[in-house]
This record gives structure tokens, sequence and C-alpha cells, in this order.
């Protein structure tokens, strides 16, 4: 009888436990921040049912502020544009719209969350320039500041430089790169800032912005010097008055070690990103296989420390988040959106970790107060296409990850 008596007890408390242990599943995690028929923009000239997803910051408030790109496709070109004639027939084959519509090609905008991003406002734009512009860097300086990176795509693609109706535009460049700041908390924006390349071909970036401890803000980016095919070279820039100009700190040069020498795309600093360690060490990685380097002088000089995947070619757009014990936490398309721990002193690497296998990635994200990381990061990388936001943190062991509910 007092068996009998304790029996739904006991199965209750089962039942519990196993309901509370029952991880979370990405459909279940993720949150739907814009897409096709949700949460859009205004309608403007040059609006498709395609999004970049740019980087996502805290405000002391607690606000989350997320930037990302609003246009037509992979690239929304503004019009005129200029596409090399095969190089279009392709495009068109995968159903890329050079005919659409877009005086001023795609815009960099603005969404919110006050409820720990369980819910966004509607995007707003923040910067329209007459090419097709992409913010990608969010970041709050030490003083309060916003500054976002913009991505300014020339209006022509395929060619060895620039025809001659666009030789006088953005320095003749196939892509340019821009920052914009804001004293408000994201409400108004300061006239955009043009860096000096390194190259001559053009100069890209993706995510991510580091300041260091004596207020330096450092940017990492990527360049060429030969075309639609030249090697890609890494830079560092600088900043010591919070994104009101920048200089050149260093070059990043990947001459090929014996690995890379037989891996396609080896040699090359594509999509680099930056994170600044415990010990006060740099550490970068980068597209296409995630070449790793560490810098023990501010960026100054950089050591490269092998690679990630040897499948080069694959691994995308990488993110990387430094913990307090020095876990690093990479976050990158790898066919779909995965993860990577370094531990140990980063001899140890465990990964690819699934994050969301349904979609492409191309993340963006902030680390929140209590280390648990909020990613943000595209369902495709054409048209039409969504951008999630999903939470999670790294088990206690460093060797696996865990999905979080967004606002709890």
């Amino acid at each position: 009888m007092r068996i009998l008596c304790f029996l739904p007890v006991i199965i209750f408390l089962l039942i519990g436990v196993e309901l509370k242990a029952a991880p979370l599943t990405i459909e279940k995690a993720r949150v739907l921040v814009t897409g096709p028929g949700f949460n859009r923009p205004a309608k403007f000239p040059g609006m498709g049912e395609f999004s970049w997803a740019g980087n996502v910051q805290r405000l002391p408030s607690g606000e989350l502020l997320m930037v990302h790109s609003m246009g037509y496709y992979h690239v929304s070109f503004a019009q005129p544009r200029q596409i090399e004639p095969k190089l279009a027939a392709e495009y068109r084959k995968v159903g890329w719209p050079l005919d659409f519509p877009a005086p001023t090609g795609g815009r960099c905008m603005l969404t919110r969350s006050r409820d720990n991003g369980k819910s966004w406002s509607r995007p707003e734009t923040i910067l329209d320039l007459k090419w097709d512009d992409t913010p990608c860097g969010l970041l709050r300086c030490d003083d309060g500041t916003l500054m976002a990176t913009v991505n300014v795509q020339a209006s022509w693609y395929g060619y060895l430089k620039a025809p001659e109706r666009f030789k006088n535009e953005l320095g003749g460049a196939n892509t340019a790169q821009a920052s914009i700041r804001s004293t408000d908390n994201g409400r108004t924006w300061s006239k955009p800032v043009f860096l000096k390349s390194p190259g001559t071909f053009y100069q890209r970036s993706h995510v991510q912005l580091v300041q260091l401890p004596d207020g330096r803000i450092l940017w990492p980016t990527y360049f060429s010097s030969a075309g639609t095919a030249g090697k890609l070279g890494g830079a560092i820039h600088q900043s010591k008055d919070r994104g009101k100009s920048w200089s050149l700190l260093s070059v990043i040069n990947r001459e090929g070690n014996a690995e890379d020498k037989a891996s396609k795309g080896a040699g090359n600093v594509d999509e680099p990103a930056l994170a600044r360690l415990p010990d006060g060490r740099l550490f970068l990685i980068c597209r296409p296989d995630g070449g790793r380097f560490f810098s023990k002088d501010s960026g100054k000089t950089w050591r490269y420390d092998g690679k990630l995947v040897t499948a080069a070619g694959t691994f995308k757009a990488p993110r990387v988040f430094a913990l307090k014990d020095g876990t690093i936490v990479v976050v990158a398309s790898y066919r779909n959106l995965q993860v990577w721990l370094g531990r140990n002193g980063w001899r140890d690497w465990t990964g690819p970790l699934a994050l969301d296998p349904s979609c492409y990635g191309y993340p963006g994200g902030t680390k929140l107060p209590d280390e648990s990381l909020l990613v943000s990061y595209c369902s495709s990388g054409r048209a039409p296409n969504k951008i999630f936001v999903v939470r999670f943190r790294v088990n206690e062991k460093r060797d696996g990850i865990e999905l979080m509910r967004i606002g709890e």
C-alpha cells in the first residue's frame, strides 16, 4: 500500500526530470527577426526579399540593437549597373534579378529589441548611399558612441578594373568600406567615413570590431589588388578617436605553408574575424579554411597557427567570441551554421557542432552578460531569405553547446 501511495509521486518526479532535461530544438530556440511577410521595413525602391544579418550590441539599459541590410539579392547592385556579360548570364541562370529596379541598391537597416531578443521593432533605414550598402559591424564604444561598418558595393562586377562610366566612383574600387557613428543610441547617424584600402581592386569586411583597453578600435578587413581572381590579404585598421578617422595598422599575408599549398584558396586571408583574449592577445580567424592567427602586440604583427577545416572553400564568415576562462567560440557557415570551441590554451579544438543545420548562416551576434551568445544569421544566401537570432551557451566541460530560450 505504501509503495502504491508513493508511485504517482515518483512517476510525476521522473516525468518532471525528463521534461526539464529535454534539450531545446533549434525550431523552438530561434526567433525570427524579419522575413518575407513578417516585420518588414517601409517599402522603398530596391527592396526585395533579401537581407544580410549584421552585428548585435547591447545597451546599458538592456536594449538590443541589430544592423542588417535590405535589398533584393546576394548583392543588390544599384542602377545603372554593368555586369560582365558571361558572368551576367551565369547569374541569371541561378535566378539573380539583374534587371530589378533599384536606383540606390540595398540599404542599411537597424532594428531594436526591448525584451532581450524575443521581439524586434520594425527595421528603419540608417544609411542609403547611391550604391548598394550593407552594414556588417556594430560596436558600442566605451564612451557610449555606436559605430557601424558598411560594405559599399560599386554597380559593376566581373571586370579586372572599373568600366569607363564607373572609374570615378569609389576611387575606381569594386567594393569600399565606410563607418558611421551615432551618439544618441542609434537614432541619428553621421555621414560615412571611408577607409583607404591597402589594395587597388577592392576592400571588404564582415562583422567584427574590437576596442582595446587603451581606447583604440580595431577593424579587420580583407583586400585584393589583382581583380576578381586575385590573392586576398588581411588588414587591420585602427581608430584612436572612436571612428572619426582611421589608419592602417597592419597587413596580414598568409604565405603558403605546406598544408596550405595543397588546398583551394590557400594563402588567402578572407573575411577575417577578431577577438581579444583574457591574456591580452588578439585572435583572428578567416575564410576559406579557418586559418588561425595570434598577435601579442595589439595587432601589429601576426603568427599563423594552423587551420580548423580541411575542406577549404566551405568555411565562411566566422564570428568569434572569447569567454572569461579563455575558451574561444567560433560561429561560422560550414555548409550550414556551425560552432567550434578552442580550449586548453587553444591547443584543443572541438567541432564542427551543429547550431542551425537548416540555415546558411553568415553570423553576427554578441556575448551577453551571462556569457551566453546571441547569434544573428540568415536562412539562405539567396532571395527569399530570413534573419533569425538564436541563443546558446558552452557547456561546463567546454566540449559542447546548449541552446537556450531567448529572453529568459
